[in-house]
């Protein structure tokens, strides 16, 4: 036999041995001696290696909070500027929201003012003013250019309309006169009458030569009087009505008793 044929059958004899001793160990066969240990080195080789148990390991449980832990926000201050007003056309500052209120002061171009408040309805500002008795006036919106945090001011309720003075009463216009001279007792008898046209007098005055010589209720039409009166000598007559506002006066009448 050739070495080639021989190094072949030991080759396959070995390689049976091998798995003999595999299938045994793995039966669970004792192997003797030397053969124990062949298979055992082989099978350490071509088996994987068995864990090493250990002590069995606790069992964490994680429970979540009823309450979640809020994380910290930052807290944003809103920044606020001075409401601020200026005049774009001299404007009236006046006690109250319109024109039925009286004027205070007039601003001019290009004066500056703060706003404490405002009255939507009419389009007003109040603003601090130097010159009013109060501290403040009302200044319409109409000709002013307003800055700064302007929303935040209040609306303020306007103080009740000043009550206007009534005009003054119409004059009353000379119905007719008569009078007598007495040229012995030197005296002059006038009676006087006109027509009540107004409807706002407080009364009326007949004066005498610019001076007043009688005051009369309102509704009065007639007025008659007795004066001495030397020969020569002249009168002049007028009525006139009169209010809280003003007065008006009728026609003029001059005698002279000759």
């Amino acid at each position: 036999m050739s070495h080639k044929l021989i190094y072949w059958i030991v080759s396959l004899i070995i390689l049976t041995f091998a798995v003999s001793a595999r299938i045994i160990r793995v039966q669970g066969a004792p192997l003797p001696g030397k053969a124990q240990a062949t298979a055992a080195s082989t099978l350490q080789t071509i088996l994987p290696p068995q864990s090493t148990a250990t002590a069995p390991q606790s069992l964490i449980i994680v429970t979540p909070s009823a309450t979640p832990t809020s994380l910290p926000t930052d807290t944003v201050t809103p920044t606020y500027s001075v409401p601020m007003l200026t005049i774009r056309e001299a404007t009236n500052c006046r006690t109250g929201p319109g024109q039925p209120y009286e004027i205070i002061v007039t601003y001019q171009i290009n004066q500056t003012l703060e706003i404490v408040g405002r009255y939507d309805p009419g389009n007003f500002w109040l603003v601090k003013s130097a010159e009013s008795p109060t501290g403040t006036c009302w200044l319409w919106g109409e000709y002013v250019d307003v800055v700064g945090s302007y929303w935040i001011v209040s609306s303020v309720t306007p103080p009740p309309t000043a009550s206007l003075p009534p005009p003054p009463p119409q004059a009353p216009p000379l119905q007719n006169y008569k009078y007598f001279c007495d040229g012995i007792n030197n005296t002059l008898s006038i009676d006087i009458i006109w027509k009540d046209r107004a409807d706002n007098e407080t009364g009326y005055r007949v004066l005498r030569d610019g001076w007043q010589a009688a005051e009369l209720p309102a509704g009065s039409t007639t007025y008659t009087e007795t004066i001495n009166m030397p020969a020569s000598r002249s009168a002049e007559y007028n009525v006139q009505a009169y209010n809280e506002t003003g007065s008006a006066n009728g026609s003029f009448v001059k005698l002279t008793c000759d």
